[in-house]
């Protein structure tokens, strides 16, 4: 598939390399790509795309989206939070979320929350002693997050169906708890959640 990574930083990073290797086309949309020769602007990136992975801080967002008409019928990967200035917790939550506000603004793409509860080193490799990291994924479009959960298969995940959308809301809070947990509270960010069933 043609994958449009979003960002360049560590998570854009990690997920372009791991789809890379299973054998997906990725290219890497920045903002200002002048002297990037790996690298093109976002419009050119996401128009080439099947599916948009948006790997930015929670402030880039609205001008990398900012014309939503480029979105339009796109798989789009919201893999954000949306974390304060001061590194201190949420600047939403309980009855709103990034990927809804996302959905809002791009009523004519498909969003899926996925890739936002864990580090780009686990990424990278999701792999632990107790079995592989479980990636929640949510949307309001069926078909969309199949696409996702199938994604987050081959990267070595356990996929995990977190129902619509609005979900978003309480993927976001576990993602501070994994932000908190592993950089403010001593357990480094070698960690990762794990869905059990019996």
């Amino acid at each position: 598939m043609k994958i449009a990574v979003i960002g360049s930083g560590n998570v854009g990073k990690a997920l372009g390399e791991v789809w890379k290797n299973v054998g997906h086309q990725i290219s890497y949309g920045v903002r200002h790509p002048v002297g990037e020769t790996d690298k093109v602007s976002v419009a050119e990136a996401v128009r080439a795309a099947e599916i948009v992975v948006l790997a930015v801080p929670w402030s880039a967002v609205a001008d990398v989206i900012s014309d939503a008409t480029l979105f339009s019928g796109k798989i789009l990967i919201d893999c954000t939070n949306p974390i304060n200035s001061t590194f201190s917790g949420l600047t939403l939550g309980h009855d709103d979320s990034a990927g809804e506000t996302i959905q809002r603004l791009l009523p004519e793409a498909k969003v899926v929350k996925a890739f936002n509860t864990c580090g780009a080193n686990v990424m990278g490799n999701p792999s632990f002693p107790e079995g592989s990291t479980s990636m929640f994924v949510a949307s309001d479009d069926e078909e969309a997050k199949k696409v996702v959960l199938q994604l987050s298969r081959e990267m070595g995940f356990d996929p995990v169906d977190c129902g619509p959308l609005f979900q978003s809301r309480y993927l976001e809070s576990t993602a501070w708890l994994w932000i908190s947990v592993a950089m403010k509270y001593g357990a480094g960010r070698e960690i990762g959640f794990r869905l059990m069933r019996r």
